[in-house]
């Protein structure tokens, strides 16, 4: 029997292979336009700034010094009544002032510094901004009050870098013991109050209100200051302790 013509086409091998080549091509671009760059994976990961600074009001504070803010995201202020700079106040000045700072249950001893306002320049205005001690230290707010007088004794610091010092402040509870301690004897002052309040991106008007925590007082407290969460930063972490019944040993 004769052999039939096959009506099937035999393709070169060579077309085979470049379109092989073609195709491997084409998903190989797609992978690389896809994938994010290393770069790009880095800034992804990257945690936000850091803040590294304690706010204070803004006394009648417009829309233009609402838009004076750092990049670290504090509030910066008008110079304010009482303002006493750290080359005008030498540490431990005052006999009455914190040197040194104990909480037993979350296991702080560390030593107080006084701080004092920056100044920021914002166009042609001039701001202030509290200071925090870069080490394992509380910063005394060197316009609030002294230890064992009428008024807010204000202490700010870090609680994810230089130490940590305030990173336990979180796990505080009502009716935990803090002690503060001046030249010659330690006051005790009793947890009464733990906020956590929303600050990075707040209008003008919360952060005033959350900064009303550090204002004087008409009577005797002990205010810590720090920020909140430990990987982001974007709240203001307040207690409020009052003293004890006795100051003594």
């Amino acid at each position: 029997m004769a052999k039939e013509d096959s009506d099937e086409k035999t393709v070169p091998i060579g077309v085979v292979l470049i379109t092989i080549g073609f195709i491997v091509v084409l998903l190989a671009g797609a992978i690389l336009f896809i994938k994010p760059t290393a770069a790009q994976s880095t800034a992804a990961n990257t945690p936000l700034p850091v803040i590294t600074v304690v706010i204070t009001p803004i006394p009648d504070a417009t829309a233009e010094a609402e838009t004076a803010v750092n990049a670290e995201n504090s509030t910066e202020i008008t110079l304010p009544a009482g303002f006493v700079s750290l080359n005008d106040a030498p540490r431990a000045s005052l006999d009455n002032q914190p040197q040194r700072i104990v909480i037993p249950s979350i296991e702080v001893d560390a030593p107080v510094t006084d701080v004092s306002l920056t100044a920021v320049q914002s166009g042609a205005q001039t701001y202030y901004q509290w200071q925090v001690p870069a080490a394992y230290e509380a910063g005394w707010h060197n316009t609030s009050a002294p230890l064992g007088q009428t008024g807010n004794t204000v202490l700010n610091g870090h609680h994810n870098i230089y130490g940590e010092v305030f990173g336990g402040l979180v796990d505080l509870e009502v009716g935990a013991e803090i002690i503060v301690y001046d030249k010659t004897e330690p006051h005790r002052y009793t947890v009464a109050d733990v906020e956590i309040l929303p600050e990075r991106d707040q209008p003008l008007a919360v952060r005033k209100e959350n900064a009303s925590w550090i204002e004087p007082t008409t009577d005797e407290r002990l205010t810590l200051v720090t920020c909140w969460p430990h990987t982001d930063n974007s709240h203001r972490l307040i207690v409020v302790a009052y003293p004890a019944e006795s100051n003594s040993n």
